[in-house]
């Protein structure tokens, strides 16, 4: 018999956003659309007939997480009672004192590990599937490796390992693959933000919905069926949105126009209606364009762009006799070329400011 099941992990529900260029109404819209991506994994396994929901951490993030919050998600596991949800407490909802889950009502199909010492095993013996999970206890570090290894499992029942672990790395729970690829048919593996399939086996479904620059390609749920020995699942994307980073090396010839030109098109893997752009500006760029006006025009195009400005002011040889009282040609003569990063800086403000400025004749 085959069962029907949903990977995710990281949803991290709640969560503050610290993205210093976001807006505080584009933090809370972020946020909202967390819980829209919830709903969505409910809905999908309400619509499949999923029998088992695997959380592998993160489901919150447990500092800012409220009752009334926790409440809700009790309210949407008790909408899908034909499917068994089990959830693992990661780094950022440890499962300790201060967890609230321990004071949530939840409904009968909802199983959250509590054991942060030793592995926690779950029998669910009408679909001959046997669970072994285990929750952190700190916001830190895991360091329980040993009880995972020690782990028996029955040979003859379908055997799943539901972990927030950081496969082979000497970070937050190492755990090395090669000493427990061959006890379970499947590892529903939690505490990476980017979908990665270490084995046929054994997978990180990555964030529902990317949240940062650091998490690129597609995001998502897993979704699939599992057999003795056989366990079959594809990536599912649900995120609403996609974060975004491009690098364009300028040149000293290019105008306002093309330097424009270049980041409008800067992709054709991205919406500039609904995804979050970082442009990455390296380079040489002539002195005459202002960068700051280039970056300005360039927003209208987008839902969302921030600029990473790597580079550097350069002035094209000219004659500049018989202007000698220009004070912006005068400036960029004092200047001259520098390739230090920091007067760099300072020569970009100097030439925005007094490009504000009157010219002298």
């Amino acid at each position: 018999m085959k069962l029907k099941f949903i990977h995710t992990s990281d949803l991290h529900l709640g969560k503050k956003f610290d993205i210093k260029n976001f807006s505080l109404k584009e933090r809370e819209k972020r946020r909202q659309e967390l819980w829209d991506s919830f709903d969505e994994i409910i809905r999908t396994a309400k619509i499949q007939e999923t029998q088992y929901l695997f959380i592998a951490g993160d489901l919150t993030e447990g500092e800012y997480i409220n009752y009334k919050s926790l409440n809700k998600i009790s309210a949407k596991f008790k909408s899908i009672p034909g499917t068994n949800v089990i959830v693992a407490c990661g780094q950022s909802d440890p499962c300790n004192i201060n967890n609230m889950y321990e004071y949530i009502e939840w409904p009968k199909n909802v199983y959250i590990i509590k054991n942060t010492e030793s592995v926690e095993k779950l029998n669910f013996s009408e679909d001959n599937l046997f669970i072994c999970s285990m929750s952190w206890d700190n916001h830190i570090k895991n360091e329980k490796t040993q009880s995972i290894y020690d782990i028996s499992v029955d040979e003859n029942k379908i055997n799943v390992l539901l972990l927030h672990c950081d496969i082979n790395s000497d970070d937050r729970l190492p755990l090395n693959i090669d000493v427990i690829k061959n006890k379970f048919d499947y590892c529903a593996l939690g505490g990476r933000h980017n979908y990665e399939q270490i084995i046929n086996n054994a997978v990180y479904c990555g964030t529902p919905e990317p949240l940062s620059f650091e998490e690129y390609a597609e995001h998502g749920i897993v979704t699939g069926t599992l057999e003795k020995k056989n366990a079959r699942y594809s990536l599912m994307p649900i995120a609403k949105r996609k974060f975004i980073t491009r690098k364009i090396e300028l040149d000293i010839s290019y105008s306002f126009n093309k330097v424009l030109d270049l980041i409008k098109f800067s992709g054709d893997t991205f919406s500039n209606i609904k995804d979050y752009v970082r442009i990455e500006l390296t380079g040489e760029v002539n002195t005459d364009i202002s960068m700051d006006e280039v970056e300005n025009e360039a927003k209208q195009f987008f839902y969302y762009i921030e600029f990473e400005d790597n580079y550097i002011y350069k002035t094209e040889n000219r004659n500049y006799e018989g202007n000698e009282f220009n004070i912006i040609e005068s400036y960029k003569l004092q200047f001259g070329d520098n390739n230090d990063k920091l007067e760099q800086q300072a020569f970009k403000l100097g030439l925005e400011v007094l490009r504000k400025e009157k010219v002298v004749k």
